[in-house]
């Protein structure tokens, strides 16, 4: 049995609705119920995971009871801050975990706090970095005075605190033996950058932070019928969305839509189309601060590409890079599949949810100067290809799809509510020009 092998085997695959997402707004990661982190990319969403167990590679960070137990877990209200929480036969543990928020845009910054209950309890921390979806294992690995590991793998460097007492085990793996005292909690705080590490953090200091940023960016929604499910809600899609604006579809790659269907793809990009709708979503009941992230991002992809405008781009406006298939199983039904053909694809409903996207934001007075100048772009764009094939919503083969076409009418007439009476009778006529031509297909 190889090395992934025997990997695989001890923190096998779990059901995905079991994983919880820790993400920070510039990259995810999934935490299952061994306390497995079996997912992360670094530094970045569009970066190489260097924890990549949930695809079959090499590279997971765990943290559970090291006596047989029971899982569970929540999320703190209104946060992406997950607490797992284990029952023993003889007492509770808990490890309160966290991607630090706000976020570095270079350096991954992971928080796990071990909270022991009424009873002593020894716990099994397994640490194993792998750079380039696990390719790359620790190397220069060296424990200072003070008992900080640091590392590099691949171009990245690693520094783990809180680990004094870690050993470098025959698999490159840095493995703890922890045992906590009951009533007390123990920090450890894994950083990982392609540039130089700052001074080591204070783990207090970064829950603090955490835990306020949190707090400040998801609103109470106390006027919704369901607030706590309003907040979860906003704060996954608040986690997805990098400083730029743009949210990227999902955290992973490679992970089927239906077991053998051949459909596996890299979601660790904007739809231009996902981020009109979390936009929308963002504005119901008043205008909150992913709408405006929405605005500036697709007017910004929609100024600089113009006709040549993609449906899809990474968290910095460039293309996402094209399809090929990685070295390994992939999550159990599905492919290891790195990049997106959609760089590739025109999807003509897109166009018609940004013009939705921006009527919503004029009925709240937030245009600003560039989006009235994409909207008149993007409406060009529509009289302009309206008729011509396209991949449709479903990224299906390249056809007349009537979903895409009436996408652009409502677009077209939701906007021109927001223009003057003669500009707004130019977007009408155009919407019913689409929508009677659509008619008699």
């Amino acid at each position: 049995m190889n090395d992934e092998d025997q990997e695989w085997r001890q923190f096998p695959p779990h059901v995905l609705r079991e994983y919880a997402l820790l993400a920070d707004g510039e990259r995810g990661a999934l935490c299952g119920p061994l306390g497995d982190i079996a997912w992360l990319c670094a530094p970045t969403w569009a970066d190489d995971a260097v924890l990549s167990a949930l695809i079959g590679g090499r590279g997971v960070y765990s943290v559970r009871p090291a006596v047989p137990c029971v899982w569970g877990g929540a999320y703190e209200p209104g946060t992406l801050i997950w607490r797992s929480r284990w029952v023993t036969t003889g007492t509770i543990v808990e490890c309160r975990d966290a991607l630090a928020y706000p976020a570095d845009p270079r350096r991954v910054v992971v928080l796990r706090r071990i909270e022991a209950g009424e009873q002593d309890v020894a716990m099994r921390v397994e640490l194993d970095v792998r750079g380039r979806f696990g390719t790359r294992s620790l190397r220069e690995v060296h424990r200072d005075d003070d008992g900080t590991w640091t590392a590099r793998t691949g171009e990245l460097r690693v520094r783990w605190q809180g680990a004094s007492d870690a050993r470098l085990d025959e698999t490159g793996r840095l493995v703890l033996d922890l045992p906590v005292t009951a009533g007390r909690r123990h920090d450890l705080v894994l950083e990982i950058s392609d540039q130089p590490l700052p001074s080591p953090p204070d783990p207090d200091r970064l829950w603090t932070e955490t835990a306020h940023s949190w707090s400040t960016a998801v609103p109470p929604f106390t006027g919704s019928v369901a607030p706590r499910d309003a907040q979860h809600s906003y704060a996954v899609l608040r986690g997805l969305t990098s400083d730029g604006g743009g949210m990227v579809a999902a955290a992973t790659l490679g992970l089927p839509e239906r077991a053998e269907a051949g459909r596996n793809y890299d979601y660790r990009y904007v739809w231009l189309r996902d981020q009109c709708y979390a936009g929308l979503a963002a504005s119901v009941d008043e205008p909150h601060p992913l709408l405006d992230d929405a605005l500036a991002f697709v007017t910004a992809r929609v100024l600089q590409d113009g006709d040549r405008l993609l449906p899809a781009y990474r968290t910095d406006g460039r293309p996402p890079p094209k399809e090929r298939t990685l070295d390994l199983p992939g999550y159990p039904g599905g492919a290891a599949v790195l990049g997106n053909h959609v760089r590739g694809q025109f999807q003509l409903d897109a166009l018609g949810e940004i013009l939705q996207l921006y009527a919503t934001a004029a009925g709240h007075d937030r245009l600003t100067s560039d989006a009235r100048q994409a909207i008149d772009v993007v409406a060009d764009l529509i009289a302009r290809k309206w008729d011509e094939p396209d991949a449709g919503v479903w990224e299906l083969e390249r056809a007349w799809w009537t979903h895409s076409r009436l996408a652009c009418v409502a677009g077209l007439r939701s906007v021109a509510r927001h223009f003057p009476a003669g500009r707004a009778a130019e977007l009408v006529t155009l919407a019913d020009h689409l929508l009677t031509e659509t008619a008699g297909r």
